[in-house]
């Protein structure tokens, strides 16, 4: 833990037309190396606007106390593959491993079965294991590995695991939908 208090309140919701500069502060404060995987330029003014009311995607934002402390979307493919959906998730450093992203990542699950997705995808660097795990105890399994895919502000190479979950209704009515509350300890 990092010091800072437990919380008092978690509030899981969409991101609406107002949290540009809410989400620019949070993404600004991921590091640097974080932010390097990143495939929007999430600080350019008018990318987070832009995500509202678009139908093809869906964006959660979650406070603690009020302050953005992380971010989670879905979605949709391509026309090809339309019934599939990509998971986009970031929780602010002081946050990780306390529950945040698993919350996250159970409310987008039911986010992509709203969207009428059957298959939901998630790419993370091999090296995070908890992560992986985290992912792993929800349902998703590890589809495939792509070796040296991923290249570090440093040049160093790492793996990318794809994980997926078919079949996401089905998910989505084995997860409970979560109320946004976490206990002292951040669960």
């Amino acid at each position: 833990m990092t010091g800072r208090p437990a919380p008092t309140q978690v509030e899981v919701r969409a991101v609406g037309a107002d949290d540009g500069e809410a989400l620019r502060v949070f993404f600004g404060a991921v590091p640097d190396g974080d932010r390097t995987f990143f495939r929007e330029d999430v600080l350019r003014p008018g990318v987070v606007e832009g995500w509202v009311g678009r139908p093809d995607q869906r964006r959660l934002v979650a406070l603690v106390d009020g302050v953005v402390a992380g971010h989670a979307g879905v979605l949709r493919g391509a026309p090809l593959s339309e019934h599939v959906g990509e998971l986009r998730l970031v929780v602010d450093p002081a946050w990780r491993r306390r529950g945040l992203g698993r919350l996250l990542a159970q409310r987008a699950v039911h986010e992509a079965a709203d969207m009428g997705l059957t298959k939901l995808v998630v790419e993370v660097i091999a090296e995070q294991a908890p992560t992986v795990a985290m992912f792993e105890g929800i349902g998703f399994q590890i589809e495939g590995r792509l070796r040296g895919h991923v290249r570090s502000p440093a040049g160093d190479t790492h793996d990318l695991l794809v994980l997926a979950h078919h079949g996401v209704p089905g998910l989505a009515e084995s997860i409970p939908v979560p109320d946004g509350a976490m206990g002292p300890d951040g669960s």
